[in-house]
Order: C-alpha cells, then structure tokens, then sequence
C-alpha cells in the first residue's frame, strides 16, 4: 500500500470514528510523519467522490469541519428505526403554558 493511500484509509478510520464534525487543522494533525494541508485537502476531495458513489453515506463538509452522514433519501428508512415521538408534557406544565398563553399581550 502506497502512502497516499495509506494516508486515505487513516483519514477515513478518523472521519468514521468522529463523534462530530473535524476541522481541517484538527485532521492535519493525525498524520505522523505529517501530510501537507493541502495534500489532505485532495485527499478529503477524492474520499468524497469515492463515498458519493455508495448508495447510503457521503462526507460532507459543515462549517465546524468535516463528516461522514446519511443520505437525505436514506432519511426514511433510519425513520423507521428509531421514530422520533412527539414530546410528552405533565399536565402542570400544559396548565402553566396555558397560563402564559392566556395572560400573553396583545
């Protein structure tokens, strides 16, 4: 294995394991012995054409970094899994925002 491709594979293990969104300089410093920026600048363009052709996930940059998340027509099924429920409120919480919605101006 060639050390770009080495240097891709690390970069992917990184991005995959990533609780959140990694800035370009936090990804930089990963490398040992170092890669240039920009080399990982390339490195992040070619991961993402390669994950853009899968069919579920593609790596996306935000403005806090970079990530690896579903598709958005992948959306659907994840629903499914874990259904997102409408929030369920006690009856003094209903009551006092009955309250603040009642006494509310006008």
């Amino acid at each position: 294995m060639d050390e770009l491709t080495h240097a891709k594979r690390v970069l992917e293990a990184v991005l995959l394991s990533a609780r959140e969104p990694l800035p370009l300089e936090e990804i930089v410093k990963v490398f040992d012995p170092p890669v240039p920026t920009e080399t990982v600048r390339l490195l992040l363009a070619d991961l993402g054409a390669e994950w853009k052709e899968r069919a579920s996930c593609e790596l996306v940059q935000v403005a806090s970094g970079y990530r690896f998340q579903t598709k958005a027509e992948m959306q659907m099924h994840l629903d499914r899994l874990a259904p997102e429920k409408p929030p369920k409120y006690s009856r003094a919480v209903m009551e006092t925002l009955a309250i603040i919605a009642y006494r509310q101006p006008a």
